[in-house]
């Protein structure tokens, strides 16, 4: 948004830049002239915009861009970033400056993980913070932490850093409740989602830091889903599906071999929907359980000697395996089938096709023989998989600091032996 605040009756710069970002792709709402900082307020927050850009030809700017901080502040909105530009004395860049947030930066990267997994923000904090500069720091992980409740942030440091797990988001309103955490520290204050987990149960965590001074998680119902939800999300079963190129070209390919046989035609016909249906779930189950067992993907339980909290964290990893490659499964098995519907719409002919089926079944039959041959495609997928690269599967179904996780801990290593796999003859 643009905004022109004041008594300022000049909007030529503020149409030049509206146009120019509008012109780069962004949405750019537009104020009108003589606009006072609770109508900016109010328009921004209705708009819901991101950034407010406040034009000033006129020496209002001290005065107005913090009233302007104030009135998005009762609206519930100091996360919103306020940019000032125009006719601005240097002598008043730091004022300006001193009435917003503080110098904010952005890095992407990652913490030292240890050999069991985890992640502990007290070791590697201190000195970040030091070789920076900074006076905060904010870690956001795709990590899953875990104590014996999903845990959502992590603060050591005497509450200047703070680790917020972001599968702990959930997918319902993932993106707003992050972003009103982060803008909840930038303010100064301590992480308030979740509830406080005690001392003695914070430190048995999984994946996360033993010493953290506060470590918070989610509580009620529905929080073993909301994060397997925001596991699977953060897996991006997109990207499984990308990487099963073999996968999808036997799947097509045998599909439309089969298209061609008039038995299938019949067989499609006489089944029911009901079975048909059966043989789809049959055929999806298939490929997923191939993709799990064959690169390893299947996490084994610990004993039952073992402390419950690396059992509960081991469940949770399969369900979030099994979800994302059954999602990819789902992908993979929709595009065989409208792409063999779209070759039997295109090479069988109509009339010859209603003389096999009957006419009653026409149109409805190229459907379900489509439907037909796309199960028995994805059956033959399942194979196909064995020729897609093991370490891409892997990479693919789960997202870079999981995938570290598991090749760090040795999770990886159980992979079963496949019998497609060529061996190398030894020398005699």
């Amino acid at each position: 948004m643009i905004a022109k605040l004041g008594q300022d009756g000049h909007d030529r710069g503020q149409k030049v830049i509206a146009t120019a970002f509008a012109d780069l792709g962004f949405d750019v709402d537009v104020g009108p002239l003589f606009q006072t900082p609770e109508e900016a307020a109010a328009q921004a927050n209705e708009a819901d915009v991101h950034v407010v850009g406040v034009s000033s030809l006129e020496a209002g700017h001290l005065a107005l861009v913090p009233a302007l901080r104030k009135e998005l502040a009762k609206l519930g909105r100091e996360d919103l970033m306020i940019v000032v530009g125009g006719v601005i004395p240097a002598q008043d860049f730091d004022e300006l400056r001193a009435s917003g947030h503080p110098r904010v930066q952005v890095r992407t990267s990652t913490l030292p993980m240890r050999l069991d997994g985890s992640v502990r923000l007290s070791d590697s904090a201190p000195g970040i913070l030091t070789a920076q500069g900074w006076d905060r720091m904010i870690y956001v992980t795709d990590l899953p932490l875990t104590t014996r409740r999903p845990v959502i942030s992590q603060t050591v440091h005497h509450g200047t850093v703070t680790m917020l797990c972001l599968p702990a988001f959930g997918v319902l309103r993932a993106e707003e409740g992050l972003r009103q955490e982060i803008s909840r520290l930038l303010r100064g204050k301590p992480a308030g989602a979740g509830v406080r987990e005690s001392v003695h149960a914070g430190a048995d965590i999984e994946g996360g830091d033993a010493d953290a001074d506060v470590t918070r998680v989610i509580d009620g119902r529905g929080r073993g889903l909301r994060l397997l939800l925001g596991m699977i999300s953060g897996n991006r079963p997109e990207q499984l599906y990308r990487v099963l190129t073999g996968c999808l070209a036997i799947a097509v390919a045998t599909g439309a071999y089969g298209i061609f046989y008039g038995s299938m035609w019949q067989m499609s016909h006489t089944i029911s929907v009901l079975r048909m249906a059966g043989i789809s779930v049959f055929a999806v189950g298939a490929l997923s359980f191939w993709l799990i067992y064959h690169n390893g993907l299947w996490n084994r339980w610990p004993d039952r000697d073992n402390d419950s909290v690396a059992q509960w964290r081991a469940r949770m990893d399969n369900r979030a395996t099994l979800g994302t490659v059954l999602i990819a499964a789902v992908m993979i098995y929709t595009t065989v089938f409208v792409a063999l519907l779209v070759v039997s719409v295109v090479i069988v002919d109509t009339n010859f096709f209603r003389q096999q089926v009957g006419d009653e079944a026409f149109p409805w039959g190229y459907g379900k023989l489509a439907w037909l041959t796309a199960s028995l495609g994805t059956l033959a997928g399942a194979i196909g998989s064995s020729f897609d690269r093991d370490d891409a599967i892997r990479e693919a179904t789960y997202n870079r600091r999981e995938h570290q996780r598991r090749q760090i801990t040795g999770l990886y290593e159980d992979k079963p032996p496949s019998r497609f796999r060529r061996q190398r003859r030894r020398p005699r």
